[in-house]
């Protein structure tokens, strides 16, 4: 309990510090005076490219679940899927812990066998952690070219992201061959301490990688389409973000909105729930560094902070509606 307590400490108290640095300098009336450039307009804009993107994020799960033969409305994915966002962003560590309650809702209200759901989620979410260091790794490869940042370390942070999509891709490519690497370690694991595997743990980490590893032999075109998808969702996100800068009124090169991109997905990435502190210091220091005046750092983190709240907090009643329906008796289509 000391440790725990004592991690927690230091957590926030590194937020507190993240939170200062990023504010040092700013005053609110500075950050209303910048926000105030969002017309109803840019805002009405800005609101129905998100309904777009919030749309999308479910897509990739929806195919691989139509390729398992479950045939799930769309909507309904798209109010799980944010509910498991809810779930996620106001946790720490990098934007999981939602996953379980998508397998739940699966299980419970459709009948699909808890090891299919894991199956679909777990396929979904590696695609989804391939896709995003991807996106990442070649935007600092163009950030590092044009000579904007990570000169100094542009090596460490680049050959990093590179083996993270080495790892994920072995990963799927090891599955592909039929083998299920992680029961196997788990099992391994289990007789290095002189204990008895648990078999239900580890036969469910067996029949959910092969069934992975099924999917990825049998279904190449949902994997293509997957990718597809994947691609066209940071798309939108890069013109979403692009575009929020232009209605701040902050004229910036598709290179710099790329640069600025970087710091807030990076920030998703830290042990901090919603990239709290890091978010707001991590935007600050690309304005700066990029010439611009930090308050538009404050004021982008503001309106990233502000929407994603939104989205999780309306995840979260989402989640509770579905679950306190589920309680009585309610049945889902």
């Amino acid at each position: 309990m000391r440790k725990k307590a004592f991690f927690i400490t230091i957590l926030w108290a590194l937020v507190a510090l993240l939170f200062w640095w990023a504010w040092r300098d700013i005053s609110l009336a500075q950050v209303w005076d910048a926000l105030s450039q969002l017309s109803l307009l840019s805002l009405a804009i800005l609101l129905l490219l998100n309904g777009v993107i919030i749309l999308i994020f479910s897509s990739r799960w929806w195919i691989i679940l139509r390729a398992l033969g479950h045939k799930i409305p769309y909507l309904t994915l798209t109010k799980y899927r944010l509910a498991g966002f809810g779930v996620g962003y106001f946790t720490p560590g990098p934007q999981f812990g939602g996953e379980p309650l998508q397998v739940y809702f699966l299980h419970k209200n459709h009948d699909i066998s808890t090891e299919t759901a894991l199956t679909s989620v777990s396929l979904d979410k590696l695609l989804e952690m391939l896709s995003n260091f991807t996106f990442l790794a070649i935007a600092m490869l163009v950030v590092v070219w044009q000579g904007l940042f990570f000169q100094e370390m542009a090596g460490t942070v680049v050959g990093f992201m590179a083996g993270m999509i080495i790892l994920l891709l072995g990963y799927i490519i090891v599955l592909w061959m039929g083998q299920t690497p992680l029961a196997w370690i788990f099992g391994r694991l289990s007789l290095k301490r002189n204990q008895a595997s648990p078999s239900v743990i580890r036969q469910t980490l067996l029949n959910v990688e092969s069934q992975i590893g099924s999917f990825c032999r049998d279904k190449p075109r949902t994997l293509l389409l997957s990718g597809l998808l994947s691609a066209l969702k940071w798309i939108l996100l890069f013109g979403e973000y692009a575009l929020a800068l232009r209605f701040l009124g902050l004229e910036v090169s598709l290179v710099n909105a790329l640069a600025i991109i970087v710091f807030a997905r990076l920030a998703f990435l830290t042990p901090l729930p919603g990239g709290l502190g890091a978010l707001e210091a991590g935007q600050v220091f690309a304005m700066q560094s990029l010439g611009f005046e930090p308050v538009f750092g404050v004021s982008m983190s503001l309106f990233i902070r502000v929407r994603d709240s939104l989205f999780g907090l309306f995840g979260l009643w989402v989640g509770s509606a579905r679950s306190t329906s589920h309680l009585y008796g309610e049945k889902y289509v």
